[in-house]
């Protein structure tokens, strides 16, 4: 590893909180649902400006996602388009958190906008990369400017990445969007098979409780027009949610060319940690 890759890692190291209480993960990318969150090192299509910017250096030619995903009270619609130089990206979150004063509280609901681009820089000729997606922020009555920044590693058995969202962790009115740091690796079973692994670094506020994820996946090819995926995440942060493993099935269908719909749906023995996801996408 050489003196570049090393300045890389300490300065996406570095803004790692020792203590965090960040707002909640937002349910981005029905593929990435579909294994459990677990693709912070597989990111290589559209959504990779959201889950690691670094992987559009060894991704597709070209791809664009357009899909939405709801689990417990929060919900994301996202749309991204993505190349090897550049990409470019909007989504929006939305968060319900339950009454504070009983069932006859209020109910407050709470929209993010995020519009942004994602650019892209090989380190050499190694398979290193880093990332970075500038993104204006709206929500909350105002408009703020941040940064999501990632790092990839990519080889012949897998790849090793690390993001970090929310970088200048702006204050939007009432709400604020913490720093999230998350790594991950994925291995090459197979030239069809790819499994990997994801771990929060920070904890966010869900509307369940504090939660910092842990997650692994899978993702198969069986089928020249099919792709399936599964995956668990869970919450290492303590209390009775880290007791409720959060399971998940997906899968991709080729309906005309390289056009493709997703769908993935989540489950869980508590009730509210369940959701599901829609979506298409292209990768050329």
């Amino acid at each position: 590893m050489d003196r570049r890759t090393l300045v890389v890692i300490a300065a996406l190291a570095a803004v790692v909180p020792t203590a965090v209480e960040a707002q909640s993960a937002p349910p981005i990318g029905v593929r990435a649902a579909g294994m459990g969150g677990a693709f912070t090192a597989v990111a290589d299509d559209g959504s990779a400006p959201f889950w690691n910017p670094a992987g559009l250096a060894s991704g597709t030619f070209a791809g664009f996602t357009l899909d939405g995903n709801s689990f417990d009270r929060e919900s994301g619609m996202f749309f991204g388009f993505a190349t090897p130089p550049l990409g470019l990206t909007y989504y929006r979150t939305t968060s319900t958190a339950p009454p504070e004063t009983g069932r006859n509280g209020p109910v407050v609901t709470t929209a993010i906008h995020h519009a942004g681009g994602t650019f892209v820089q090989s380190l050499g000729d190694r398979g290193l990369a880093v990332g970075a997606t500038v993104k204006a922020v709206h929500g909350g009555g105002a408009t703020a400017f941040d940064t999501d920044a990632g790092f990839m590693a990519s080889g012949s058995l897998g790849q090793i990445g690390l993001t970090v969202h929310n970088a200048f962790a702006p204050t939007l009115g009432d709400v604020h969007l913490d720093r999230r740091v998350r790594a991950g690796i994925a291995i090459h079973l197979r030239q069809d098979l790819t499994a990997a692994a994801d771990v929060e670094f920070t904890k966010s506020s869900s509307p369940g409780g504090p939660w910092r994820d842990a997650a692994a996946g899978v993702e198969a090819h069986p089928f020249q027009k099919a792709w399936l995926r599964g995956g668990v995440h869970w919450n290492t942060a303590g209390g009775p949610e880290g007791a409720s493993p959060v399971g998940s099935l997906g899968g991709s269908l080729a309906v005309y060319g390289q056009l493709r719909i997703d769908a993935q749906v989540s489950f869980s023995s508590k009730e509210t940690h369940q959701g599901w996801g829609i979506g298409l996408s292209f990768i050329y």
